[in-house]
């Protein structure tokens, strides 16, 4: 196999992967608005004509929800053809949309059958493709909306199986997405676990919760293709990049220089001046002519061991230093990516610095006991 089949292979592979994770996120979704929305017929129809075209956020819950069928069969379709399931049967809707009525429960028990079937169809197409639907389903359920009991529930456990979802299908996820979100899940999962035993120093579940969903779209956008976490760095994100790996560098260098200098150039040094040492005085003429061939002398052999030793050591630097690299991206990534984690630490910090308020306008001087009578 040639690499541009690979790379082709690979390319397909990472498309059925993100487009499975999508899938299990609109399943999640779709089995929620099922749960809550308003699916009678013709609910929230107006009696006149709209001024303008009807809006996403104007659909009626029957709508949305034949919306997000729609995107389940699409994903489905797309799919197939990136794997060597083409020739199977996809899992149909068609049962769902025929549950659809003023009755939630068939429909929400034809939703459940309809998951299990695209469950056991990703399963078996490519065992990636079903663990990124069962990724999506997961992260989309642990970022619902919801009072901070629930967080607290959401975070109880399930932050490891996500974590481990994540790393087995780090290499067919966008470039950074995997590490980036699984730093991200880690944090989050700190925050609420200092939060519900009432870290003073940490944002309350009320704070959190409110976040969380806007997290879960910076995850899904991640995570899909749709944000390149590396386009979120400024200049002082890449200068702290810079900086923290010179520091890391400098490190690995004096180790290395004092790992070497005794086992290996100390001896080579001493051979090197004993060779010079001889020669010069073996050198026929005038001091001046035996210092230069001295000179010479130690010159070639500086330049001959470094030859011998800078080529190992500058590829080793380099196989050394990627993985350093990329472990200071991910850290500055992870930071810009956790903006709804640091506004909710802000709206904490400003909730308790606030000082408690008597009705009174703080630019209105109170009565003090000199202006009374």
């Amino acid at each position: 196999m040639d690499t541009a089949t690979r790379t082709e292979e690979r390319r397909d592979e990472r498309s059925a992967v993100v487009t499975a994770l999508r899938l299990g996120w609109s399943m999640a979704d779709v089995y929620h608005h099922a749960r809550t929305a308003d699916l009678a017929e013709g609910v929230d129809q107006p009696a006149t004509a709209p001024a303008k075209l009807s809006n996403l956020t104007e659909m009626s819950g029957r709508h949305r929800l034949g919306m997000y069928l729609d995107g389940v069969d699409v994903a489905l379709t797309r799919i197939a053809p990136l794997t060597l399931a083409a020739g199977r049967a996809l899992p149909s809707t068609a049962a769902v949309r025929r549950a659809t009525g003023a009755d939630r429960a068939p429909l929400l028990f034809a939703l459940d059958e309809l998951n299990v079937d695209v469950l056991r169809w990703t399963m078996a197409t490519d065992h990636r493709v079903g663990v990124a639907y069962r990724l999506g389903r997961s992260l989309a359920d642990t970022v619902r909306r919801g009072d901070g009991t629930e967080l607290v529930r959401r975070f109880g456990g399930r932050q490891f199986q996500l974590s481990r979802w994540l790393d087995e299908l780090a290499s067919v996820l966008p470039p950074y997405s995997a590490a980036v979100v699984r730093r991200s899940l880690a944090a989050w999962t700190t925050a609420v676990g200092r939060a519900s035993v009432g870290d003073p120093t940490e944002a309350g579940l009320a704070e959190l919760a409110r976040e969380l969903r806007n997290q879960g779209d910076l995850w899904q956008d991640v995570l899909t293709g749709g944000l390149h976490p590396r386009d979120l760095l400024d200049e002082e994100n890449w200068a702290v990049v810079a900086r923290n790996v010179i520091i890391r560098d400098r490190k690995l260098v004096v180790q290395a220089a004092r790992g070497v200098f005794w086992p290996v150039l100390a001896p080579l040094l001493v051979v090197l001046l004993a060779v010079v040492g001889v020669s010069a005085a073996a050198a026929v003429g005038s001091p001046t002519t035996r210092a230069a061939v001295a000179l010479v002398g130690l010159g070639a052999g500086l330049t001959a061991i470094w030859r011998s030793i800078s080529t190992p050591t500058l590829s080793v630097a380099a196989e050394v230093n990627r993985p350093l690299l990329e472990s200071e991206l991910v850290a500055q990534m992870s930071a810009r990516i956790d903006r709804p984690l640091t506004a909710a630490r802000r709206a904490g910090r400003a909730g308790r610095q606030r000082p408690p308020s008597d009705g009174r306008s703080k630019y209105v001087a109170r009565v003090s006991g000199v202006d009374l009578p």
